[in-house]
């Protein structure tokens, strides 16, 4: 099941939209929609909150959205999901970016069960080592949380969580294969048994690939040397281990690791070079959560993340950066909503090939919020301050309020700051860093209606995020500004056995100093999913449709706009055993997401699955 809220602004000036309001009255008369409005979420506000409780623009991927998805990667699914772009520099296991709400890629943050992982030297989240097949569920928060969660997340949050154990032993297990040789194993063990919870699990993941060029002639403009023009494959071996312990009631700890590592073939140095990838994930989290009074939980944790590429090219470069996370956290229940309290610290290092002058930087936080509601009012409060040892102090906060005027209906308004620190790159690299740099700024404001009847849910959302102090040129200097206003329309329902989910986006990202579009930002996107559950199996189809885009940040190499869907079904050969298939790109849609890339035409995948009910 996916639960999202979705984006469009200009509305009246879209041809998409006629689509999407043919949904909404469904949504409006469903007995029961897709949205589990009593679902927890803990991104939005740090602390375990329903969903219809929440005052944010926040959407939850479970694990059976993601096991539906099929053998994929992790931006291929999120490409899917209303409010994001995604790009990638040639399919599976490429450099893939995400464009969360019009913003650039490095203002998205992504956290691993709450470790910040990415890289420090790109400023950017690594998305394209991390195996689908071991996340338990994804919760993306979009607008600014710095108050929350400090330095990136001037666009939003994406936040992984993987497997845990529950209940008796269970094994599970998963097969199987598809178009370009590609192939997909999975094996797990998970339970818990008394105080104590457990799950382990290895997957792996190949695929033949295709050539990343699009075009020869152009890729060389692009990349200065012409391709290969052989297969360039992936592939991912993983493993994930969970242990939880409770000591006593109220007292618990718990250990997390998600290991992963891959090969990755690209088209660089001419045609006689084999460059290839060489990618290692490490996320490693010791945490422990301890009831001090029945309203008082304090939550400790410890995290070390590191990601690390190294590039064959033929010559060798290496970027690899360590996160290491320390954070206290007091969750305070009062007579009228709850009190968040935290301490946080974060020490970020970097190893590479690259002379890097500075190769560590500490950043020491301190966060407070408060969240609740009353009869028809709820809201939300934060406030953080960090303290960054290459540039000083920063203070962001944030508010939100909702009134629900009538039983159905609530007007919600927001408005929050956010900051994005210069990377490692921006600051020393050779030849194009800047030891000056000051941190990027921006401020969001939005306002939605949202309708809600039980579970059926309507939503239109207005936000105008304003960016300052944007990061440009070589050597890089703080001269940018831009302002990326748009709205949010969205319905979902589920009428008898058919699912129906429907999202706009329309978006204007441009750069204030001449109008310019964003590079890469999409000005209309359209998301629409339709399921039908029957006895025994079900089947579904999906559909992404995203308008022009440029390249270049001065609005040239154009990109035409585009539309893919994609099938999927599953049969049930018995209790515990079903039959899977995915049909992606089903009208072999050639485009392109990032110019002179090449993008997967059509593609078919069958898998088994155990899973004992």
């Amino acid at each position: 099941m996916i639960r999202f809220v979705t984006s469009a602004a200009s509305v009246t000036r879209s041809p998409w939209l006629a689509v999407a309001l043919l949904l909404l009255p469904a949504a409006s008369s469903a007995a029961e929609p897709t949205i589990d409005l009593a679902a927890v979420v803990v991104t939005a506000t740090r602390q375990a909150t329903r969903t219809n409780e929440v005052v944010a623009d926040v959407m939850v991927i479970d694990r059976a959205a993601i096991e539906q998805a099929g053998p994929t990667t992790l931006p291929a699914l999120l490409s899917r999901q209303a409010g994001l772009h995604i790009t990638d520099n040639g399919g599976v296991g490429k450099t893939a970016s995400v464009f969360m709400r019009g913003t650039s890629t490095g203002h998205t943050l992504l956290l691993i069960d709450g470790i910040p992982f990415g890289s420090a030297t790109a400023g950017t989240p690594s998305l394209n080592n991390l195996p689908l097949s071991q996340i338990e569920r994804i919760e993306i928060l979009r607008g600014p949380a710095s108050s929350l969660y400090g330095s990136d997340a001037i666009g939003g949050v994406i936040q992984i969580f993987t497997r845990r154990g529950e209940g008796p032993p269970r094994l599970d297990a998963y097969a199987g294969a598809g178009s370009r040789n590609t192939t997909e194993g999975r094996i797990g063990i998970s339970g818990g048994n008394g105080p104590w919870s457990y799950s382990l699990a290895m997957a792996q993941f190949r695929s033949a690939g295709f050539s990343v060029a699009a075009d020869a002639d152009r890729y060389r403009q692009a990349n200065g040397a012409l391709p290969s023009n052989d297969a360039d494959g992936y592939r991912n071996n993983s493993l994930t281990a969970r242990a939880g312990l409770q000591l006593a009631p109220g007292h618990d700890i718990e250990a997390a690791i998600l290991e992963a590592g891959s090969r990755n073939a690209f088209d660089s140095g001419g045609v006689a070079t084999d460059a290839y990838n060489s990618d290692k994930t490490r996320v490693h989290s010791l945490q422990s959560r301890n009831r001090l009074i029945d309203v008082w939980t304090s939550t400790l944790r410890l995290g070390v993340s590191e990601d690390n590429s190294s590039s064959f090219a033929p010559a060798r470069s290496q970027f690899a950066t360590t996160q290491k996370q320390l954070t206290w956290q007091h969750d305070i229940r009062l007579p009228l909503g709850s009190l968040l309290l935290a301490w946080e610290s974060l020490d970020q290092g970097v190893v590479s090939t690259t002379n890097y002058p500075v190769r560590q930087r500490q950043v020491r936080s301190l966060i407070a919020g408060y969240q609740g509601s009353h009869g028809r009012h709820s809201w939300q409060l934060a406030g953080r301050r960090d303290r960054n040892s290459q540039f000083g102090a920063r203070r962001t906060g944030s508010m939100a309020y909702g009134y629900r005027f009538a039983p159905e209906w609530q007007v919600r308004v927001a408005d929050g700051t956010a900051f994005k620190a210069p990377s490692f790159n921006q600051l020393y690299f050779p030849g194009f860093g800047n030891a000056n740099l000051q941190p990027e700024r921006a401020r969001n404001r939005e306002y939605a209606l949202v309708w809600e009847s039980g579970t059926n849910r309507v939503s239109l959302t207005r936000f105008d995020n304003r960016i300052e102090n944007l990061i440009a040129g070589s050597p890089a200097v703080n001269i940018g500004k831009a302002r990326i206003t748009g709205s949010s329309l969205a319905g979902s329902a589920l009428l008898g056995a058919w699912n129906l989910e429907a999202g706009l986006d329309v978006m204007q990202p441009v750069d204030s100093s001449n109008g310019n579009r964003l590079q890469r930002r999409p000005a209309e996107m359209l998301k629409l999913a339709v399921g039908y559950a029957g006895a025994g199996w079900r089947s579904g189809g999906e559909l992404a449709a995203i308008g022009r885009r440029y390249d270049t940040t001065t609005q040239g190499r154009i990109m035409g706009g585009y539309a893919v869907a994609n099938l999927h079904a599953a049969v049930e050969l018995d209790r515990d055993w079903s039959l899977e298939g995915r049909l992606n790109n089903v009208f072999a849609r050639v485009y392109e997401n990032a110019w002179s890339y090449a993008v997967p035409g059509r593609e078919l995948f069958l898998g088994l699955r155990y899973a004992p009910k």
